[in-house]
């Protein structure tokens, strides 16, 4: 793909630096930012950095044809776990911990005497502590957008204090550290396509499906007019990763993608003549 004016070496550079990175969507995404922050969650983690999405509101059903989307979160999570417990600290005679076993830890709880028994159902499980340092904004217009958003994840702190990489096929606001604005490509997964590419990042069989994905979603399956070179050249790195295209015209696997999909009119001879 001729992407050479991409700023790799920044990108480069900057993820050597780091080790965690939080991929930010809009509050309504399209099915191809989905697809494309999935996919690159995806090769991130494989390269063995930790990567997470992150959207305002849960999308499992409505992009279920997207792989990883059920790990789309809608809040920002800590490294510290938290285990709840639905229990009067009134009826608890001791808590203690044991750590014999060197691959796991145990908690212990012992209630008083005349108190009830603890079960599994007054248990609940939670991360916090979440913090985002390092944020890829993937179609965000405005700097001010991309902080709206973070608050409703119920982040409070300024961007000023972020390092940003600010992806879009739009012009817009000119933010973010990083800054990766193609116009004229056809979609994000596009763009993510190259990114994988020129960074060298691994890509599996489902992150290239994804894109794929996205691609046709974004491309009305590569009819719209104008469509350059780079989107079938896109296409054709995550098919030869393994990634598969979704049959055409089949209403299972184009439900729910937030694009306007249209059969091909199909024009049959008249008996007459």
């Amino acid at each position: 793909m001729n992407k050479r004016n991409y700023p790799l070496s920044d990108l480069n550079v900057w993820l050597s630096q780091i080790n965690e990175v939080s991929i930010l969507l809009p509050e309504k995404p399209k099915l191809d930012q989905v697809a494309s922050a999935s996919a690159l969650a995806d090769s991130l983690n494989k390269s063995g950095k930790r990567a997470q999405v992150l959207c305002p509101r849960p999308l499992d059903k409505e992009f279920s044809q997207v792989a990883g989307v059920e790990k789309i979160s809608n809040k920002i999570e800590g490294r510290n776990f938290v285990i709840d417990i639905n229990y009067p600290l009134a009826n608890i005679e001791k808590i203690n911990w044991d750590d014999q076993e060197k691959e796991r830890v145990s908690l212990v709880i012992e209630p008083k005497v005349e108190a009830p028994l603890i079960n599994e159902s007054l248990v609940s499980f939670k991360k916090s502590n979440g913090d985002v340092d390092n944020l890829i904004v993937i179609g965000f217009g405005s700097k001010q957008e991309v902080e709206e958003t973070v608050s409703l994840l119920g982040k409070k702190t300024s961007l000023e204090e972020m390092k940003m990489v600010n992806i879009n096929i739009k012009p817009g606001e000119f933010f973010g550290q990083i800054k990766l604005i193609d116009d004229e490509a056809s979609s994000f997964s596009e763009v993510i396509a190259g990114l994988v590419e020129g960074l060298s990042l691994p890509i599996g069989v489902e992150a290239a499906s994804s894109l794929l994905l996205g691609l046709q979603a974004a491309t009305n399956s590569f009819s719209k007019s104008g469509i350059g070179a780079d989107a079938f050249e896109a296409a054709a790195f995550c098919l030869r990763a393994g990634g598969k295209l979704i049959k055409l015209g089949d209403d299972s696997n184009l439900a729910g993608s937030g694009e306007s999909f249209q059969r091909p009119k199909i024009y049959r001879g008249s008996d007459n003549g």
